[in-house]
């Protein structure tokens, strides 16, 4: 390769951002009778992050985090009211880009969050 094209190739990489060059993660996030899988759910802050929900249970499961997506930037996808309903075998994703804090996730359904069907996300 010619000295220049190499000089110009690597001007052209300094000027792209670090977080367009670093690939999306994807986190896979299930929901069951009555839990979340990971749990705890850690993320790192400023860094977009694709969540993809799977319910994997017959009935219907709710991952709401209100404050944890009131907080974030939201770049595709929507939690209508800080949550996102599943029913049975449904899925969703949303990517996103966090803030550093410390969010509780519950399952709003009746007595599911008493079923043990909460966790938390940390975002460091």
């Amino acid at each position: 390769m010619k000295p220049i094209l190499i000089l110009a190739a690597a001007a052209i990489a300094i000027t792209i951002p670090a977080s367009a060059s670093q690939p999306q993660a994807v986190i896979p996030i299930s929901l069951y009778s009555y839990g979340y899988v990971p749990n705890p759910i850690v993320l790192t802050a400023g860094q977009p992050v694709t969540l993809t929900f799977t319910n994997r249970s017959s009935k219907g499961h709710e991952f709401k985090a209100p404050q944890f997506f009131a907080a974030s930037k939201i770049l595709k996808g929507s939690a209508p009211e800080g949550a996102l309903d599943l029913k049975g075998g449904a899925s969703a994703s949303v990517t996103l880009v966090p803030v550093r804090g410390t969010y509780r996730v519950h399952c709003g359904h009746f007595l599911h969050t008493q079923f043990g069907m909460a966790t938390a996300i940390y975002v460091r």
